[in-house]
């Protein structure tokens, strides 16, 4: 054992100032209240690092001792502070940084054994090399805490214990070599060592995207990847990869609905319906005996399995009255029969459904009377009516909320918008007899946004499911911010999936119009605007890959 004397000398004669009487405790000092190790390769370790400890007091220390707290990436490779240390002796201690992970480390050198005991504040930074060895052309890699960004094979020296990487622009990467799965489609390492990674895939979220001079109105799709388009411009079909098929270009259409073997059924404001074909050329119109302000409806427009196109038209006047007009017609164009709905003096539609055999018919409705004095709407009530093929009222069920959307089986959906930021809704489902199954509402502090369109699947080989899309309000403004879609759930529950955010490319807002699901692999074509709707940009369509709507981003 190492034992440096503090008196090497004493004077003859002199005073013994530190016997054992002595009242002063004992005390154990470092000779360093602070060291760096500086930066090391993770798996390496620096040079010893020589501590010395010194007992600065009269007394003999019987049991000395030294230990490291707090950190491993310290280690105590040699010792002389073995349990007694003599008045004013020193002993040694030896350290090396040897960290097992990235980042920053520190750690406390403490001497124990006597009633005052000193500590030293260790530190080092370990690093290690992150390899990004593949890159697919166009996407790029990025380091989450935005250390680094590679759009070819890169390395990079990483100060931290974890990383995750992110593959670019967003969309559904494929990751190999020392990745673990982590949130969002991220590559998380864990930085015991030097890493390897490949980027050996990626796709984007949206396969392609065509821009308009206005948002659409309405988006379905014709089947084998085609999808029709529906602005306030005309009607225009789209192949599987975006590329314009068709277009017929008119003002004055209100509403579309696409049938089961894929022909088009246009309703235009004045109620003449016309039927086309999937190229385009007209299969035959239809013209109603009495006017209509179809202007004023919405969801007024479905097709079931059979080929039949079911239409409902407001018909009359809202300054005086105006009922609603359910009228069926067949596959050729002809009227196979029709009802009138009227139940108060101003009527509006909310909603119509059809089961996808033809079995039974839904109509939603909003019923107003005018005061005699203000002449001011007042409303009546909200309903729901459900058919047989022939029109026959079943039942008729009040107290419906907003608009409503059906289901292929009959099932009912209503959603309320919250337009305040940050948005969410409160939504209804109902089964088809018009019982509750659910009513519930998204959290008031989370959003996602403002509603502005929601849609169920048209095909009845796919399970319901309700889809919504709408914009974000920034706080305290009108102003649009991104616009989103999402999976808000089934018949069992709401339950919000992954929201897919839309930023617009010049920074001014974005929404979305329409949405539909375009095929059994349930992509899904969104539709959508770039600024506002009262200051509009231009309006876009884009495919979006089917993984959009359950993966987490």
């Amino acid at each position: 054992m190492l034992r440096k004397s503090l008196f090497p000398v004493l004077l003859l004669g002199a005073p013994l100032l530190f016997g054992a009487c002595s009242d002063e405790p004992s005390a154990l000092i470092i000779d360093r209240k602070s060291f760096d190790f500086g930066e090391w390769e993770v798996g390496t370790s620096s040079a010893e690092q020589l501590f010395t400890v010194r007992n600065a007091s009269p007394h003999d220390v019987e049991s000395v001792s030294v230990s490291i707290e707090d950190s491993d990436s310290f280690v105590i490779s040699s010792s002389t502070c073995e349990k007694y240390l003599a008045a004013g002796m020193e002993c040694e201690v030896r350290v090396k940084f040897a960290p097992p992970l990235g980042g920053m480390a520190s750690a406390r050198l403490r001497v124990a054994g006597a009633s005052s005991a000193n500590q030293t504040e260790l530190q080092g930074t370990a690093f290690a090399w992150v390899d990004v060895t593949s890159v697919p052309p166009g996407a790029r890699v990025a380091a989450g805490d935005d250390s680094f960004t590679c759009i070819q094979p890169c390395r990079h020296a990483v100060r931290k214990a974890e990383l995750t990487l992110y593959a670019g622009p967003e969309g559904f990467p494929t990751w190999s070599k020392a990745c673990a799965e982590a949130p969002r489609g991220g590559c998380l390492l864990r930085l015991d060592g030097s890493k390897s990674v490949a980027l050996d895939a990626w796709s984007p979220l949206y396969q392609w995207e065509v821009r308009r001079s206005s948002p659409p109105l309405t988006v379905a799709s014709l089947g084998n990847g085609q999808i029709v388009v529906h602005d306030t411009l005309g009607m225009t079909s789209l192949d599987s990869t975006g590329k314009e098929r068709w277009s017929l270009p008119f003002t004055s259409t209100a509403e579309l609905a696409v049938t089961y073997d894929g022909f088009i059924s246009l309703l235009h404001y004045d109620g003449t319906v016309t039927q086309y074909d999937s190229d385009g050329r007209v299969r035959w119109m239809y013209r109603p005996p009495e006017p209509s302000s179809a202007r004023y409806a919405r969801r007024q427009l479905v097709a079931d399995v059979l080929g039949n196109t079911y239409v409902l038209l407001a018909q009359g006047s809202r300054d005086t009255t105006m009922v609603l007009k359910l009228l069926v017609l067949s596959r050729e164009g002809v009227e196979k029969w029709s009802v009138v709905i009227n139940e108060g003096q101003i009527n509006y539609p909310l909603g119509l459904g059809v089961m996808g055999d033809g079995r039974y018919v839904y109509v939603g409705g909003t019923a107003y009377r005018r005061d005699v004095t203000s002449q001011d709407l007042v409303f009546v009530k909200s309903f729901v009516r459900k058919l047989t093929p022939a029109g026959v009222a079943l039942w008729t069920k009040e107290d419906i909320q907003g608009d409503v959307a059906f289901t292929l089986s009959g099932e009912m959906v209503s959603v309320i918008s919250n337009p305040s930021p940050p948005g969410g809704f409160v939504a209804s489902w109902k089964d088809a007899e018009g019982n509750v199954l659910w009513d519930a509402q998204t959290s008031s502090s989370r959003g996602p946004g403002v509603v502005d369109t929601y849609v169920l699947p048209s095909d009845a080989s796919l399970a319901a499911r309700l889809l919504c899309g709408g914009h974000e309000t920034l706080p305290g403004t009108d102003t649009y911010g991104r616009g989103w879609f999402a999976d808000m759930g089934d018949r069992s529950k709401l339950a919000p999936g992954p929201i897919t955010y839309i930023d617009s490319p010049n920074g001014n807002g974005a929404w979305v119009s329409s949405l539909a699901y375009t095929d059994l692999g349930r992509h899904v074509v969104v539709g959508g605007g770039f600024g506002s709707r009262a200051n509009l940009a231009e309006g876009f369509i884009r495919l979006y890959d089917p993984r959009t709507l359950t993966m987490e981003r």
